[in-house]
């Protein structure tokens, strides 16, 4: 059946009603219908379209190439889909881009070829690809952190278990002996260790929760957020006679606001805990913003450590220094790194020794924890 045979009311029934947006062009790429979903999906009225070029649909970086692809089409006319294999876009009258997929039908009519395009706006179908692509990515990264902390966990815990163990051999015959010293330093050890192991097991589940609990992310505002976590360690701050800043603006970003402020404190800790002797801590907080990406850098004047650790202390369990002069267990940059990925931020750190530390938590401007635009 030709264009030109279509009787317009059964046309029009049929084509308005249609789910997609279902547009007729001449061979010269003019547009000479368009139905109510076209109007709708691209923001035009029908009389903006009709007797335009097809081109204005298109992402302009891409009209070019259209005009080539469209003769080519009509050289060997068949029903087909368009740009089979192609992450295809089409534009808005706003000029925004989303992604579509797209039918071709020739159709002969008395006035020449014309080309039926139907249109399906794929943008719902394209996020929840990305959200399935970023959840198995993160569930990845989370299997493969897992199988690290189960090894190095158990590696660590030994070590007090042993020490409880052979020291409990001690305290026996120390007693059969009635050796008080003996008693004395068995015990003392025993329940060192076993504090140590306590302390293990903690920052353990402290860190698998980080890992696997639900999030609830919500729109926060960047300054009050880091104030809010910062006033939480008011107390650790003074006894160390630190001096704070925070130079950031009043942005929104998007966050499970508890494992922020677990981020904002462990690395806050971290530049206390690892302070120079002689000289009182220096931390300053500043955010910057761009169109791409918020930026918040935490410096301090701290001991640092050579650059070629920079990814070493994101592991669990790794220390850089003696367990008898910082305390700690050495998992509080591991909950950072967890917690910077599974919102889809990057963690990253440079420092010198002597020369202090600076963390970065890059959060992309507009998007939420699992990875969609906004």
């Amino acid at each position: 059946m030709s264009f030109d045979s279509i009787g317009d009311d059964h046309f029009r029934l049929a084509v308005e009603s249609a789910p997609a947006a279902m547009i007729v062009s001449s061979a010269d790429g003019l547009i000479q219908f368009v139905n109510a979903e076209t109007e709708r999906m691209f923001g035009y009225r029908s009389d903006e379209l009709v007797g335009k070029s097809i081109d204005i649909l298109v992402p302009a970086r891409m009209r070019a190439a259209h005009s080539s692809l469209r003769q080519s089409f009509l050289a060997h006319p068949s029903k087909r889909p368009m740009g089979a294999g192609r992450d295809l876009k089409a534009t808005r009258r706003d000029g925004s881009e989303f992604p579509v997929e797209i039918g071709l039908t020739p159709i002969e009519s008395e006035s020449g070829a014309v080309v039926l395009a139907t249109v399906l706006d794929i943008t719902a179908r394209r996020e929840a690809e990305n959200a399935l692509s970023q959840r198995a990515a993160e569930l990845e990264r989370a299997n493969e952190r897992l199988a690290q902390f189960a090894y190095v966990a158990s590696h660590d815990l030994q070590e007090p278990l042993r020490k409880i163990a052979a020291f409990a051999d001690i305290l026996e015959q120390a007693i059969s002996s009635a050796n008080e010293n003996d008693m004395s330093y068995a015990n003392s050890v025993m329940r060192s260790s076993a504090l140590r192991a306590r302390e293990l097991v903690d920052d353990l589940l402290t860190y698998s929760r980080a890992i696997n609990d639900a999030q609830n992310v919500q729109d926060l505002d960047l300054r009050d957020e880091l104030e809010l976590a910062v006033d939480d360690l008011s107390e650790a701050i003074a006894e160390s006679g630190a001096r704070l800043r925070i130079d950031a603006p009043h942005v929104a970003f998007r966050a499970d606001r508890s494992q922020f402020a677990r981020l904002t404190h462990n690395i806050v800790s971290n530049a206390l805990k690892y302070r120079k002797p002689d000289r009182a801590p220096e931390i300053v907080i500043q955010a910057t913003q761009n169109e791409r990406e918020i930026v918040v850098a935490f410096a301090d004047n701290g001991i640092g450590f050579e650059s070629k650790y920079a990814q070493l202390v994101f592991e669990p369990f790794k220390r850089l220094h003696p367990k008898g002069k910082y305390p700690g267990t050495g998992i509080g940059l591991a909950i950072c790194k967890s917690i910077a990925d599974r919102h889809g931020w990057r963690l990253s750190v440079t420092s010198q020794p002597g020369q202090g530390s600076t963390f970065f938590v890059t959060i992309p401007a507009g998007r939420t924890n699992n990875g969609k635009s906004e």
